[in-house]
């Protein structure tokens, strides 16, 4: 799977958001050429502040798509900050959410791109 051609059908039903934000990061880095010659240090930390940045994305996303009745739930999950019990929560509740979670990533690269 490359950024290019990032489908939401392409997503296997165990997509890990975290593992798989870590290749995304490291895939849009690599579009950038200004990057190349960046000390490990500087990469690092433009890593932190893209995937920062990917998961606004995608929580705003799927902020959007959980049912009115369900949010008051999902507000005490997130205080809790178990990530495995929001990704469950996240799963059972909203339809493609590997779709949302895709096209949020698709809507960062452009952004970030500039496509």
């Amino acid at each position: 799977m490359d950024l290019q051609n990032l489908d939401p059908k392409n997503l296997p039903a165990d997509f890990n958001i975290e593992m798989g934000l870590d290749w995304y990061v490291d895939e849009l880095i690599k579009q950038k050429p200004e990057f190349k010659d960046l000390n490990n240090e500087s990469l690092s930390a433009i890593k932190e502040d893209l995937k920062s940045r990917a998961e606004n994305y995608i929580n705003i996303s799927i902020l959007k798509t959980i049912p009115e009745s369900k949010l008051e739930e999902f507000e005490k999950l997130l205080d809790e900050n178990d990530a495995n019990q929001i990704q469950a929560f996240c799963s059972q509740n909203i339809p493609d959410l590997n779709q949302i979670v895709a096209m949020a990533l698709m809507n960062f690269r452009d952004s970030y791109l500039n496509i």
